[in-house]
């Protein structure tokens, strides 16, 4: 298998946001792969977990898959073949936002500012508008999900995009796991590029109220 590191990972995928071709950049986040398990404590709900996994099982070269290192031994075994993680995959690396922004903010601001910032977007997020619209854009649309309970929402959130088709390109994911059950439908029958933002608006909060605190 092909893991490409940070670098790499985040020129392929500006070079696919200077494109007009449909893509997804997802992360898959360990939990959920444990979460999949039949022995696992704290399994998800049927439907959700199903999402998931048309979400891991579609190869349209487009999707970029972004695992954590942690992954690739396991999928090279082949232990996660059955949930779509096969070993003849190129893998992109895990929250490439979270990396340049704890690494090379510089190289962060330059692609949210140049890609981003002024692309029409929506945001499905777990955070304020306020927040989001600072960080992404103050014409950023803005769908916010619940902490708890999120898992019942898939079909509410999925209709609010499919309203807003037409209106962005851009569908940006700051929901974790659930945002990874949430691709494959959209994928599927939306016509907007999907990207998975990973933390980087809890770090941005965080950061924010630490400046506000020493002033």
């Amino acid at each position: 298998m092909t893991f490409l590191n940070p670098t790499d990972s985040l020129r392929n995928l500006t070079s696919a946001m200077g494109k007009k071709e449909k893509f997804s950049y997802i992360n898959v986040p360990k939990s959920s792969i444990v979460a999949l398990s039949k022995n696992s404590e704290n399994p998800f709900p049927a439907n959700f977990a199903k999402n998931i996994i048309s979400s891991l099982k579609n190869n349209d070269k487009r999707i970029m898959k972004a695992i954590s290192h942690t992954l690739v031994s396991d999928i090279e075994n082949g232990r996660h073949f059955k949930i779509g993680l096969n070993k003849n995959f190129e893998y992109y690396y895990s929250n490439v936002f979270e990396y340049f922004y704890l690494n090379n903010k510089d190289a962060y601001n330059s692609v949210i500012d140049f890609y981003i910032r002024n692309t029409p977007k929506v945001i499905v997020t777990l955070h304020d508008k306020k927040l989001a619209q600072r960080h992404f854009g103050f014409d950023t649309h803005i769908i916010n999900i619940p902490y708890n309970n999120y898992h019942e929402k898939l079909d509410s959130v999925y209709a609010q995009l499919a309203e807003m088709e037409k209106e962005v390109d851009y569908c940006l994911l700051d929901c974790g796991v659930f945002g990874l059950a949430l691709m494959t439908k959209m994928w599927d029958n939306l016509n907007m590029s999907i990207i998975d933002t990973g933390k980087t608006l809890s770090l941005s909060k965080a950061a924010f109220h630490n400046s506000t605190n020493e002033r």
